[in-house]
């Protein structure tokens, strides 16, 4: 018999000689057989050892081999299938047995050959289905794991190509920034004057920044800064205001020669009193001119006055300016 694995087949029968002839008759290396005389034997023997088939006569001594189907069926989990066998030939009889789909139903005397090769093909049956119920398992896990594995992968690959773009755009943004140094510095190499500096320096912060105003202040010839130019949009603002707004913040710098934002509402008592009503609403961004550690030979203040204040971008922007315009201003000392 092609058996993959040694069965249990449960034979039920009330006569000692039909009982004993099919267990002979069946029992191999492959299949054990249990024998029971009576419905209630049968039932405890497969509580105790669940069969693979079973073997009934139809008719029992204390009940019929279908109430032994029936109750095997509803105490087992799991269907059993099941050869019926019977000596009656009543239509009736055998049409009620058919109800419950027995694997096949024979009539006495037996054919031992046709018995051994139901209960041969039945098994195969069975096998065939619990490997490929196992087999279906087997590929609807392997099918969870590959779309576990899908979506990591696709969340992996998401989060490439977010951090990809996020670099694309830095690196992007810092070569548009190195275009502009670089037009910048050529701009500086050009100018022949302070004056052509400034008005470098202030084209670039108005074309990247927005409008804004300014002051310029150079050291003079005894190292003092003074006022070199005045620049802003549409106009620039008095001379006046412009001194009274610049030179409080020469001693700021001098102790901290860095590029410094400030709101000039904030800081109203180090500007003179004729000028502080113009101060709330009013952002400073000073930017010293350092050519080397330790020497400031200027300073350009800008300031916006109730606009959109000057954001960390600005500061970035007048901290990369300042040295090559510090050097700039020193050449053309």
């Amino acid at each position: 018999m092609a058996v993959q694995k040694k069965v249990r087949v449960l034979v039920v029968d009330d006569e000692q000689a039909v009982r004993q002839m099919l267990c002979d008759a069946l029992a191999s290396e492959q299949i054990t057989v249990d024998a029971a005389a009576s419905g209630q034997e049968a039932m405890k023997l497969a509580r105790k050892n669940r069969p693979d088939i079973i073997v009934a006569d139809l008719m029992l001594g204390d009940c019929t081999g279908l109430e032994v189907i029936d109750s095997l069926h509803s105490d087992i989990s799991g269907d059993i299938p099941a050869v019926v066998i019977t000596g009656v030939g009543d239509p009736e009889v055998l049409t009620e047995a058919s109800r419950y789909r027995p694997v096949e139903l024979m009539t006495k005397p037996l054919d031992l050959d046709r018995l051994g090769k139901t209960i041969a093909e039945e098994l195969a049956r069975q096998s065939g289905y619990r490997c490929a119920k196992r087999r279906t398992r087997r590929l609807r896990r392997l099918a969870r794991q590959v779309n576990i594995d899908r979506k990591t992968i696709q969340g992996r690959l998401e989060t490439t190509c977010a951090d990809l773009t996020v670099a694309y755009r830095a690196l992007s943004g810092q070569m548009a920034i190195q275009q502009v140094m670089i037009a910048y510095q050529r701009e500086l190499i050009a100018a022949k004057t302070d004056d052509d500096v400034f008005r470098s320096l202030f084209r670039l912060v108005v074309h990247h920044s927005g409008s804004v105003y300014g002051v310029a202040m150079v050291c003079d010839a005894r190292a003092e800064l003074q006022i070199a130019g005045r620049f802003g949009v549409p106009q620039p603002d008095e001379a006046a205001f412009c001194s009274a707004l610049a030179k409080p913040l020469v001693d700021a710098v001098l102790t901290v020669p860095q590029c410094t934002l400030m709101d000039a509402g904030d800081k109203a008592d180090l500007f003179d009193e004729a000028i502080r009503k113009f101060l709330p609403g009013l952002s400073i961004l000073a930017v010293p001119l350092v050519p080397a550690p330790g020497e400031l030979i200027g300073l350009v203040v800008l300031y916006r006055k109730d606009e959109q204040p000057f954001t960390d971008a600005d500061l970035a922007l007048a901290e990369m300016i300042a040295p090559p315009t510090a050097a700039a201003v020193r050449r053309n000392d």
